[in-house]
């Protein structure tokens, strides 16, 4: 079908400079962009001037499973999202053998939403998306936590020369079949026991494959340069491309690191993404001292924090009376942000959805009881699945790692619960906060980190501009594109999408969603751009 958006006002997302134009639209893919085109066309949508740029991307998203939930990909629809990158922060849904598969999704921070897993390998798992039928594209990631838990398990040891090999083959197999790179969380539970042997391991498979590792880096916090330190050794040493997540400062005291932290980024060339909030979400488990996770196997954990002896040192961890060593640093967020600045968002039983949207000091007021033991109940009450949202840096600093050009965005979206504003806003509220309101970046450069900037990095084949001859992944929007989601509303949608356009299909036709599902699986060839 032949589509003609006529009168736009077009941000081709290269940064350039937005002009005006006519836009033609050949069943997939774009075939002109010149004024006044007036080729016969099936269907002709005048944009009375309306801004239209390519697709956002998002390039950090935890919506491995969304496809196959009631509300889909509706809130990052409505951001104008054609593209999301998941199997991030070495978390995931695939590879992972049929018989661990249980365990592990009892403790799945991304969401455990009961549907059955039809997959264990990295095509089984995008044959399933497929056959599903995807409202946005999806690229995922080989999340290097899952490979670490089919090989070890929950053992805290070094892998041996015969499990790296092991390591090796199954990074190789994801990889040739088109994982978009490597992810690491090391901050999360098996993956923070890796030690650099283990690491350097899956850096030089992606290396050989000529695709990035992609890092939740060790510490975000006291440690966040010797953290980034040693993920550029590690990428020099292997010869892979280096990408930081979430890039953020926890702790006022940690403020003042920024500039050297931006001078790395800067001096190593490292691409990185964030998501324009000063506060984050993730698991309330990682409140835990590495040390702590080292010494118990999660279920035995659980029942270890109930003994006066152990809850003696959690104290003493959080109080910071106990201090990390160097070689394991560890983001103590009570302590760097105060347990006023931890809110519960998501819990698993009912009797205790009464405390989400409060903080742990308040909920430990109501209590009567200290916040660490609160914190420490709640834990082994829910089996360990409880997610905070937590402030952790000034806004002025998420400001400042927004204007650095070598940044792009990533919403970090984490689905069930009580979601984090990010999740319905991100997009839209760099346009409206940060573009038009506080003037820090313009509408083509903020364009360009959400598309043309993100598809370059990832090598996303003919995405990410508007250009004959690239994916008609079109978004169609007013100057009055805004985000509304808040703490207390997560769930608002963004307003002021006109239109929206994935693969040459409209998934959004003048701010009305429709179920079009015309989605692909975005694979990645080895060594050389992906498709």
């Amino acid at each position: 079908m032949r589509q003609l958006i006529k009168n736009a006002t077009v941000i081709d997302g290269r940064g350039s400079n937005a002009f005006k134009s006519d836009i033609l639209i050949n069943n997939q893919v774009i075939t002109d962009i010149s004024p006044f085109i007036t080729t016969v066309v099936d269907h002709v949508i005048n944009a009375d001037g309306a801004f239209v740029t390519p697709g956002f991307i998002d390039v950090h998203s935890h919506t491995d499973l969304a496809t196959f939930l009631p509300q889909g990909f509706k809130p990052k629809i409505m951001q104008g999202i054609t593209t999301e990158l998941v199997g991030l922060c070495g978390l995931g849904v695939s590879p992972l053998l049929k018989e661990l598969q249980a365990e592990h999704r009892k403790r799945l921070i991304i969401g455990n939403p009961t549907i059955d897993w039809d997959w264990d390998d990295f095509p089984s798992y995008t044959s399933a998306l497929e056959q599903q039928g995807l409202e946005v594209n999806v690229s995922a990631f080989l999340p290097h936590g899952l490979l670490r838990y089919q090989i070890c398990g929950n053992s805290s040891i070094p892998m041996n020369k015969n499990q790296r090999m092991k390591l090796a083959q199954l990074t190789n197999e994801a990889l040739g079949a088109g994982a978009r790179g490597v992810s690491l969380g090391l901050i999360y539970h098996p993956a923070l026991f890796s030690d650099r042997d283990e690491l350097l391991t899956v850096a030089q498979v992606a290396a050989k494959h000529q695709k990035p590792i992609v890092v939740h880096m060790r510490s975000e916090s006291d440690q966040i340069l010797e953290a980034l330190q040693e993920m550029i050794a590690l990428s020099e040493q292997a010869g892979c491309q280096l990408h930081i997540s979430h890039l953020k400062l926890i702790g006022r005291r940690n403020a003042g690191k920024l500039s050297s932290l931006l001078s790395l980024i800067e001096r190593y060339q490292i691409s990185f993404d964030q998501y324009p909030y000063h506060y984050g979400s993730t698991t309330l488990f990682s409140i835990l001292p590495p040390a702590l996770i080292r010494a118990y196997a999660p279920d035995e954990l659980m029942e270890k924090l109930h003994t006066s002896t152990v809850r003696r040192q959690v104290h003493d961890w959080l109080s910071e009376r106990i201090l990390p060593q160097a070689s394991e640093p560890w983001d103590n967020l009570p302590a760097l942000v105060g347990w006023e600045n931890i809110l519960i968002c998501e819990v698993e039983s009912q009797e205790a959805q009464k405390w989400v949207g409060i903080s742990i000091a308040e909920c430990a007021q109501q209590t009567d009881q200290h916040p660490v033991d609160f914190a420490l109940d709640l834990l082994i009450r829910e089996r360990g699945n409880v997610r905070m949202i937590d402030y952790f840096m000034d806004e002025a600093l998420v400001e400042q790692i927004l204007q650095h050009p070598q940044g792009m965005v990533g919403s970090d979206t984490l689905l069930g619960g009580r979601l984090h504003p990010r999740v319905s806003g991100s997009f839209p509220r760099i346009i409206n906060q940060f573009v038009t309101q506080r003037k820090l970046l313009s509408l083509e450069q903020a364009v360009r980190k959400m598309t043309a900037l993100s598809a370059e990095t990832f090598s996303l084949h003919k995405r990410g501009k508007l250009a004959p001859g690239y994916y008609a992944d079109i978004a169609m929007f007013g100057a009055d594109f805004s985000d509304h989601a808040t703490i207390e509303q997560p769930e608002r949608y963004a307003t002021g999408l006109h239109n929206l356009w994935v693969n040459g299909q409209q998934k959004v036709v003048q701010g009305k969603y429709m179920n079009t599902r015309s989605g692909q699986i975005l694979l990645a060839k080895s060594g050389n751009n992906g498709v």
